[in-house]
This record gives structure tokens, sequence and C-alpha cells, in this order.
């Protein structure tokens, strides 16, 4: 999905920030505490009426223990459950690679002891 738009990308700020505040159960007043930000701050970049600087985004993905990023992508809710698939799949991936490198280890370690090249 390509977005063209500065007010998209504030749509989509509003709104998985609305999401990521409601999930963990913090009103507005909380995340301005917590994040350092004013009230009105929060109440803006909510209402799709304010963007933001990057040190702003980083505050508030810190205040909500998410990752910057998160704030950005579209529909990141719905993403989030295609991400755990392929954090299984990776996982996979991981162990095949692993055991395929301790394969490969073994194979040249027997080589180089056969082979007489251990001075």
């Amino acid at each position: 999905m390509i977005i063209d738009k500065p007010v998209e990308i504030r749509e989509i700020l509003s709104k998985n920030l609305k999401e990521q505040r409601n999930k963990i159960g913090f009103t507005q007043e909380k995340l301005a505490e917590i994040s350092g930000l004013s009230i009105q701050t929060i109440n803006d970049i909510e209402g799709g009426r304010k963007w933001v600087s990057d040190k702003t985004i980083t505050k508030l993905a810190i205040a909500l223990r998410i990752e910057c990023y998160q704030l950005l992508v579209p529909n990141f809710k719905n993403q989030n459950k295609k991400e755990n698939v392929s954090v299984r799949q990776m996982l996979v991936l991981m162990k095949k690679i692993k055991k395929s490198v301790l394969s490969q280890i073994d194979e040249n370690f027997t080589e180089f002891f056969k082979t007489g090249n251990n001075k």
C-alpha cells in the first residue's frame, strides 16, 4: 500500500495511537503523563489535527511499549496477526539454519582431520 498524502499518514498515526492506547487501558491523560507530552498534544494527534516529530513518536511508542514503526503502519492491528505467523516461520527457519550450520562445521572438522591439515 503506497501512501502519498500526509493526511493519510496522520490518520494512520491517529488510529494506531488510539488503538494501542485503548489496548493497554490508558486514558489520554495517562499517556500524556507517561510520555511527557501534553494532553492537548495527545488529543490533537488522535484527532488527526497535528503532525509530530520523530522524537514525539518515540516518546509515544516507549510509553505504549511498542516499536515506533507500529504507530505508522496501516492496519497494524491486522498485520500483527500475520506477524505472529511470520515469527513462527522465522523460528522454524532459524532452527533449520542452525542444524545446517552445525552439520557443515562437523563435516569441515572431519575433513580437516582426515586430510592431515592439523599441524
